[in-house]
């Protein structure tokens, strides 16, 4: 389900999208909190069973929301300890089955066994009956696309399953072309230009207004309200010649968003678009897309939800 305003909006998904973003989130997120989940899962292991100096290798349930063809299974699998059982979510039943062909011989860090779950439904149903005995719920790229009120909801559902949350790669509405010695690019066009690509991304995407680049904000202040310990970590696309299909094709979006935002300006679109992009395709341009990554952990010891 991940965006960032992909090529086109009946391909919002796609996983041909999915697998051209893939390599730039991977470089992108923050090592520090994957590791930071990590030891906390094996702290709550071994407080539901302090019986068991092994215990951190009993099975522990992650759930990944919006999971498309599985990126996010991809990356954190290998990098958390353990047997891992992962709820895996989406509304698309073909990105599901991507997800299973591609995740089902994966391994943990330690080099044991992956049970994978794929459960086709909306994020509302998700939060509303499945994070039932989770442990950690992640997802990526995902809440820029949610309203308020669905964060406000998710956050309770969270707290009531006394679940961590690792939420990868949210949009923070910084974009920033480069020249060649790394100074930023903007004029007057870019700052318009900008601007209307934000005002797009808070459009309703079914339901209200999308929270958009607002989104760490969102999500930072509604875990901190329940309690939550909070870390986050900047994590930004930083695209040059080598990510040069990814860079095309998200500018190719970012031209349609703003075909649809400014109707009535469509050659002054295209001429921001063509000259952005002929810079990137020389070399001469590079960009940098700003995401933040966010771990939130109960502040109890025990937190609700723990199994016995």
């Amino acid at each position: 389900m991940p965006t960032s305003t992909p090529p086109a909006t009946d391909a919002l998904f796609s996983d041909q999208w999915l697998t051209l973003r893939e390599p730039a989130d991977h470089r992108a997120r923050d090592a520090q909190l994957t590791h930071a989940a990590d030891q906390w899962l094996m702290r709550r292991a071994a407080t539901n069973q302090p019986g068991d100096p092994r215990s951190f290798r009993t099975r522990r349930t992650l759930v990944d929301l919006g999971c498309g063809s599985g990126s996010n299974l991809r990356y954190l699998a290998p990098r958390l300890q353990g047997a891992q059982r992962w709820r895996l979510i989406d509304h698309d039943a073909g990105l599901l089955a991507q997800a299973r062909q591609r995740c089902e011989s994966l391994a943990s860090a330690d080099d044991q066994p992956i049970h994978l779950e794929t459960n086709q439904m909306s994020l509302t149903v998700a939060w509303q009956h499945h994070l039932e005995g989770a442990d950690l719920v992640t997802a990526s790229a995902l809440f820029d696309l949610l309203t308020a009120d669905a964060i406000e909801a998710l956050a309770d559902a969270c707290q009531r399953s006394g679940c961590a949350v690792l939420f990868a790669l949210s949009i923070d509405g910084l974009i920033r072309f480069h020249d060649a010695s790394g100074s930023a690019l903007e004029d007057d066009d870019d700052r318009f230009m900008l601007a209307a690509l934000q005002a797009h991304q808070h459009r309703d995407k079914g339901g209200g207004p999308a929270v958009g680049g607002e989104a760490p904000r969102r999500l930072r202040e509604s875990f901190h309200r329940r309690g939550y310990h909070i870390r986050e970590a900047a994590t930004p696309w930083r695209l040059g010649p080598e990510s040069q299909p990814l860079t095309e094709a998200l500018m190719a979006g970012w031209r349609k968003a703003l075909h649809e935002q400014l109707p009535q300006q469509r050659d002054r679109v295209d001429q921001w678009h063509g000259h952005h992009l002929d810079g990137l395709r020389r070399g001469q341009v590079t960009l940098t897309v700003g995401h933040r990554d966010l771990l939130a952990t109960p502040s109890d010891a025990t937190p609700p939800g723990a199994r016995a």
